[in-house]
């Protein structure tokens, strides 16, 4: 049982009290909110985040909060991703409503249980900053015979065509078996490449994918977009600190997607302070980050199915 004492406002939708855990050191906050889940804000991020900053930008970042959490990631928030965040677009209508029963789902522990439509972690899997727009997500998924209000009180239940959705949902979700490789392209790391990350994912089970050996005619930027869009996660090592590898990540993590971070040991120093924040595989050969990353890959994700 957590005392009163542990709860601050949450940093994130600040109308929640949030248990507020030790950071161990490290400059920033670390909590757990009912609404928005658990995540870390840096020091930067919180005196950006306390100036004024609308109910609506708050709520589509506690809404990445909640997804990040359900995708078994604790995010951490720095100033970078405030303003990522705030740029993107809302989930469409039809993807808000598809969280309610995504969050359902997570919170049981069997087939057939209810929930309770009034708590606050529906407002964040929604991105809505009114119970009104939730109300309105779950009549939605009652027109479709989805889920339903079972009780005045919020109780409701996920309907057996709900499940068949879920079921969809979750299978187009962990369908990719890419893992897209964000890293410098400069010779001496190719050698890197094949014998470090490259063996780390097919040895994990997944398909590597780095830009400079995809055959596309596209845009190479909108071609970036498409191959992170399609892939399960992604792996960013910021060895030779290239800015593209620092908005591919970047970008990544704006949609959802679990980022494995990896930088060469002799240049961790020179990472940007808010990667350094992140638990960053430190490597000296290609050996030890095979070794690294696979296990990191497996334990996090998974074995994939290759």
């Amino acid at each position: 049982m957590v005392s009163d004492s542990n709860n601050d406002k949450c940093e994130v939708c600040a109308d929640q009290l949030a248990q507020t855990i030790p950071s161990g050191g490290f400059d920033g906050i670390h909590q757990n909110c009912p609404r928005c889940g658990e995540f870390k804000i840096s020091g930067t991020a919180c005196s950006l985040i306390r100036q004024p900053h609308g109910k609506e930008r708050r709520a589509k970042l506690s809404g990445w909060v909640r997804t990040q959490n359900r995708n078994g990631t604790v995010p951490m928030i720095t100033s970078d991703t405030l303003q990522r965040i705030a740029d993107s677009p809302l989930p469409s209508v039809v993807e808000r409503a598809y969280g309610i029963l995504l969050e359902a789902e997570s919170g049981m522990k069997g087939l057939g249980e209810s929930f309770n439509i009034q708590e606050p972690r529906f407002l964040a899997a929604t991105y809505s900053s009114d119970k009104n727009d939730v109300h309105f997500l779950l009549s939605m998924l009652k027109d479709q015979r989805l889920a339903e209000a079972k009780t005045l009180a919020g109780g409701c239940e996920i309907l057996p065509g709900g499940y068949m959705r879920l079921e969809e949902l979750k299978g187009k979700m962990s369908s990719s078996i890419k893992g897209f490789v964000a890293m410098s392209f400069q010779p001496d790391l190719d050698a890197i490449y094949s014998n470090g990350f490259q063996l780390a994912l097919v040895n994990s089970g997944y398909e590597p994918t780095r830009m400079d050996k995809v055959e596309h005619i596209n845009r190479i930027d909108d071609e970036i977009i498409n191959q992170i869009n399609t892939s399960r996660f992604l792996v960013a090592d910021f060895t030779g600190h290239r800015g593209g590898v620092y908005f591919e990540a970047g970008y990544a993590m704006g949609i959802g997607l679990p980022i494995f971070w990896t930088c060469r040991k002799d240049e961790m120093s020179g990472l940007h302070f808010d990667i350094r924040q992140f638990n960053c595989i430190d490597w000296e050969t290609a050996e030890e980050l095979a070794q690294r990353l696979q296990s990191r890959v497996e334990s996090v994700i998974g074995k994939g199915p290759r």
